[in-house]
Order: C-alpha cells, then sequence, then structure tokens
C-alpha cells in the first residue's frame, strides 16, 4: 500500500500510484499501516542542476579539507610537543633578526658615508667652488642604496612577523589536535540537504577584497551561532565544524573559493549525522532556513 500527498494536499492511499501521481514522494505501508520505505519525489531538472553546482563547490572545498588535513599530519609528524614547535620559532626568528641585524649596520655605514659626501659638497660650496659631478652622483648613489636597504628591513620586519603569525596558528592548531586525538573523536560521514533554489546553495560572492574580509569574519560568526557542534578548522580559506556526533547534530563550514573573474565566493555547507534521523534534519526546513539566511546575513553585515 502506497501514501502520497499531491501538490494540494490532498492524501491519498493505493496499492497502485497513478501515473500522473508517480513523481510525488510516497510512503511504503506493510499490512498493518506502518511505513516501511519511503519513496522520494522524482527531481526537477531545476534540482539537477543545482545539485551539480553544489557538487562542483563542494569538490573545491573537500581541496580545501584535504590541504588542511594534510597540513595536520605534517604538524604533528614534525612536532612532538610544543616546546619542540617553539624551539624551531625561536630558530627561525634568530635567523632574521639576525639578517636584519646586517641590514641595520649596513644602513648605519651608508649613513655615515652619505654624511661624508655631503660635508665634502658642502665643503666646496663655501670654497667657493662647483660641486663635483662625481660627489653628486656618489650622494645620488649613497641615497638610492639606503632607500634598498630600508626597503629590505621592511621586508625583514614582516617576515619576522608572518613567521610568528604562522607559529602561533600552528601551536594553536597542535594543541587542538592533541586534545582532540585525546578525546577520541569520530569521523562521519557527510549529509546535505536537497536544494529547491539557488539562493539555497549558500553562496556568497564578494565584491572586492575589503568587503570579503568583512564578510569572512561573519561568516565565522554565523558558523558559531549555528552549528551545535563547535569550529575544528579556522583558516584564511575554510571555516569548519567538528563532525556530527549526535543525531541532532548540525555542523556548518564554509570555504573561500576562487570564481569566476578572479572574484572570491564564501560557500556555506551543512553537514548533519549519518544516520536515518541525521539525514532528515539535513532535509528539513530547520537547515534550510540557515542556508537561506546565509546570503542575508553575510549581505547585511558588509554593507553596515
Amino acid at each position: 500500500m502506497y501514501r502520497w500527498v499531491d501538490k494540494d494536499g490532498n492524501v491519498s492511499y493505493s496499492d497502485q500510484v497513478p501515473p500522473d501521481q508517480s513523481r510525488l514522494e510516497r510512503n511504503v505501508l506493510n499490512d498493518s499501516g506502518r511505513v516501511i520505505d519511503t519513496v522520494s519525489a522524482a527531481k526537477t531538472q531545476e534540482q539537477i542542476d543545482l545539485e551539480k553546482r553544489l557538487a562542483i563547490l563542494r569538490t573545491e572545498q573537500e581541496k580545501i579539507i584535504a590541504k588542511q588535513n594534510l597540513n595536520d599530519k605534517v604538524l604533528l609528524s614534525t612536532f612532538r610537543n610544543v616546546d619542540d614547535l617553539r624551539l624551531t620559532l625561536n630558530s627561525k626568528l634568530l635567523a632574521v633578526d639576525a639578517q636584519k641585524r646586517v641590514y641595520d649596520k649596513t644602513q648605519e655605514n651608508l649613513r655615515e658615508d652619505l654624511a661624508q659626501a655631503r660635508k665634502r659638497a658642502a665643503q666646496a660650496e663655501r670654497s667657493g667652488h662647483k660641486v663635483s659631478q662625481a660627489i653628486l652622483n656618489e650622494i645620488a648613489q649613497i641615497e638610492k642604496s639606503i632607500d634598498v636597504t630600508d626597503q629590505e628591513i621592511s621586508k625583514v620586519i614582516v617576515k619576522r612577523q608572518e613567521i610568528e603569525k604562522k607559529f602561533d596558528k600552528e601551536i594553536e592548531r597542535f594543541l587542538f589536535l592533541t586534545k582532540t586525538n585525546k578525546d577520541n573523536s569520530k569521523n562521519v560521514i557527510n549529509e546535505i540537504a536537497e536544494l529547491k533554489d539557488a539562493d539555497d546553495l549558500g553562496l556568497f560572492s564578494c565584491e572586492d577584497a575589503n568587503s570579503c574580509q568583512l564578510a569572512w569574519e561573519e561568516a565565522k560568526q554565523f558558523v558559531v551561532l549555528n552549528s551545535t557542534t563547535g569550529i575544528n578548522y579556522f583558516t584564511e580559506t575554510l571555516i569548519m565544524g567538528n563532525d556530527p556526533v549526535k543525531e541532532t547534530d548540525i555542523s556548518l563550514s564554509v570555504s573561500k573559493l576562487m570564481r569566476k573573474n578572479n572574484n572570491d565566493s564564501i560557500f556555506l555547507d551543512i553537514r548533519c549525522h549519518n544516520s536515518s534521523r541525521g539525514t532528515e534534519l539535513c532535509l528539513s526546513k530547520q537547515v534550510d532556513l540557515i542556508r537561506r539566511s546565509f546570503g542575508p546575513y553575510i549581505q547585511s553585515a558588509v554593507k553596515k
């Protein structure tokens, strides 16, 4: 026996489904009237096209996740503890500081040479002589060298800041991974809601770099507010919630993807528990509302 609801909300029961109703979702009932199976409604061409688009987006996101997993593997295999990370950091910083001291000394010598060259030029002028072209060329060359050295010093300072920033993230990630390993977190297979229109893709297109950075910060807040599992990854291209461990869990992730015309987009994905109840949750209006609200939420924050 089959049970189905038509587009007008009418409920029908029959042991045969009429051809004009065969594309609707229907429940299969046993002799006691209990649901023993569900036949999903036939997908429209629009749904099929949207799923293809979603598959492309998720493939790109999986590449980011795979890269993060590889980085995690290298991190755990390279360092035994946080002290190892800090020793390596100090070693790199010492090398950069030594490089900066060389540039500082060079800069000091150049400024002394410049002072001497300018002194000779001033002496010539006080003597009523024209400053020679050789001295003028020397002054110009020294000033150029000072500018070049200033640029190199700036690069070294930026490099030092980048090293510190990178190791701060790696230390934070290492602590998280070692704690996660102790907690024996489980990996659960993703499930995703079927889509009904283009807005349900959860795809926000950035207008420029500044608005995209702001949107990325707001995307993190959206994940925190709507995910029940907490955050696992937080990088410049991926913010990912922990795997769902309960049937009621909703895990969100957002990834920054390079789209057409070199414009970045932020893609929202939603995962539920790998169970029938989890699948039902990911197909629910609750999850559909979360996906639909992502774009307006980010857009509203960016416009402020």
